[in-house]
């Protein structure tokens, strides 16, 4: 179990930080931070990577669980953070051009925000029942170790039974905005439109 306790950190200061079990604030504790940050705990931290190239799962689910919060508290992910997001970055290629796996060098904290939507597309793909037992599985089975994001996609594969090779290859090595079908499945298909 990860114990966790927080430490704020008085002015100056340089923002939130994930340090295992001791994540740092800066002096204004807002839910927002404290839920990344907090996430880390086990992705990022519990579950981390040892080549940069997979970095996502850790910076991606972080900012998802962030989204996740919000929903608990009332908010409607699909008409809210997932459609107005896309509607926003539609028209914007740099948005879409950064990779999910090895975004490349001095960019691998690029694609948190491209990352929780593809959390979420898949969440929509594959239901809420695979969807949050892949990550609890995936917490379990690689605690205080290190899982590629390849691995990530296998379990979800796995775990919900479909074909996701062509949404993974979509919205993981994809450069541009994803094909209708990814990009609104299941009930964002209802908010898009």
């Amino acid at each position: 179990m990860v114990s966790i306790s927080t430490i704020p950190v008085p002015p100056p200061s340089r923002g939130t930080l994930e340090t295992q079990s001791r994540p740092t604030y800066d002096s204004v504790l807002l839910d927002a931070p404290m839920v990344h940050e907090n996430t880390h705990q086990w992705f990022g931290d519990s579950v981390s990577f040892k080549d940069w190239r997979d970095g996502c799962p850790a910076e991606c689910f972080a900012e998802y669980a962030g989204q996740l919060w919000k929903e608990h508290k009332g908010a409607d992910l699909d008409t809210g953070f997932y459609r107005f997001v896309v509607e926003d970055y539609r028209d914007d290629p740099s948005f879409w051009s950064v990779k999910l796996y090895d975004p490349g060098p001095g960019r691998e904290l690029d694609p948190a925000l491209k990352g929780s939507l593809m959390l979420h597309a898949l969440r929509r793909t594959v239901g809420d029942e695979a969807f949050f037992t892949t990550l609890r599985t995936r917490t379990h089975d690689h605690a205080y170790g290190n899982a590629p994001f390849r691995q990530f996609e296998a379990l979800a594969t796995k775990i919900s039974g479909k074909d996701l090779k062509g949404f993974f290859a979509a919205w993981v090595s994809g450069t541009v905005i994803q094909p209708e079908k990814y990009l609104y499945p299941g009930s964002l298909d209802r908010a898009a439109g």
